[in-house]
């Protein structure tokens, strides 16, 4: 269990959705901030709320920044759908007021009584934007846990993958900064693969909880583009398990550049000469992060 209270950045998205699921089993949540990713940001606020309401969890939770600092946002609609979280039908929910995910992040900040980790799966935009306009909370953070980049080819593009592609600004300025930062990336996420065949193992969970994560990645199965006979990656839940269980995984501690300009390479991400080193996961135990994720799912089963 890690010893300091969590903040959720996300742009839920399915692999989003299932992180949430876990982080909340496990962690001491303190809110979620979402960001325009996998769709824009009223859908993943929205998307946020869903998962909530189907868990039966209460967490502040507020909608952040609706496009990347300096760029146009690119979304992924061709995977998670036009919804964001299609292959379900959620019940609706009525309309909220809600302030700025960036404010609430603030408000979180300036409450607790210690640091507070960040696991951000999305693009970095909200975290980026906190660092630069709440820097008197930047000692508060104890770390960034972020699940984007890979050393070894991307999944948007040849060398880039999406949440690094969206916001490469962002990015840089995150891997800049100092602060403790850990980077959970394709390089594993394209490891460990959920089976087709593990899908029924959603169905043990209470309503409405099993049949929305059936659902769910059975859409996901059939979209993820890395997807396929020997399962599909679930990215972002890694990122969870890197904060609660670093000895799942194998480090690699380096400085990280984030490439920023137009052209075939944005959004790379390399090993850099200089700069303020990060923890890049380069291997993953997978059979001991499944036994984690059934395991934390399994606060859901059905009594």
């Amino acid at each position: 269990m890690a010893q300091h209270p969590v903040w959720l950045d996300m742009d839920p998205g399915h692999d989003d959705a299932l992180a949430l699921l876990a982080a909340l089993a496990t962690l001491p949540v303190r809110g979620l901030s979402t960001v325009a990713g996998n769709q824009t940001v009223d859908k993943t606020f929205l998307n946020a709320r869903r998962v909530l309401h189907a868990a039966g969890r209460e967490i502040p939770v507020a909608p952040g920044y609706d496009r990347p600092l300096f760029r146009p946002l690119v979304t992924a609609g061709e995977i998670h759908g036009a919804s964001g979280l299609e292959g379900y039908t959620f019940s609706p929910l009525e309309p909220v007021d809600a302030p700025h995910g960036l404010q609430l992040m603030a408000d979180a900040f300036r409450e607790s009584p210690e640091p507070i980790d960040i696991i951000a799966t999305g693009p970095q935009t909200n975290v980026a934007a906190f660092l630069i306009g709440f820097p008197q909370w930047r000692s508060r953070i104890a770390s960034v846990t972020f699940m984007g980049g890979s050393l070894n080819g991307g999944n948007v593009t040849p060398t880039a993958e999406f949440n690094i592609f969206v916001d490469p600004d962002a990015a840089h300025y995150v891997v800049q900064s100092g602060i403790p930062t850990r980077m959970v990336g394709l390089d594993v996420t394209h490891q460990a693969l959920l089976h087709p065949g593990q899908l029924t193992r959603f169905l043990t969970l209470r309503p409405p909880l099993g049949e929305m994560l059936y659902g769910l990645f059975s859409f996901f199965g059939r979209h993820e583009p890395n997807a396929g006979a020997d399962g599909m990656p679930i990215h972002d839940v890694l990122s969870v398990a890197a904060l609660i269980h670093p000895e799942f995984f194998r480090w690699m501690k380096t400085p990280l550049g984030v490439e920023r300009q137009d052209g075939e390479r944005l959004g790379q991400t390399i090993p850099a000469s200089s700069g303020p080193p990060i923890e890049v996961a380069v291997d993953i135990d997978t059979e001991r992060f499944f036994a984690w994720l059934w395991q934390s799912l399994s606060a859901y089963q059905i009594d």
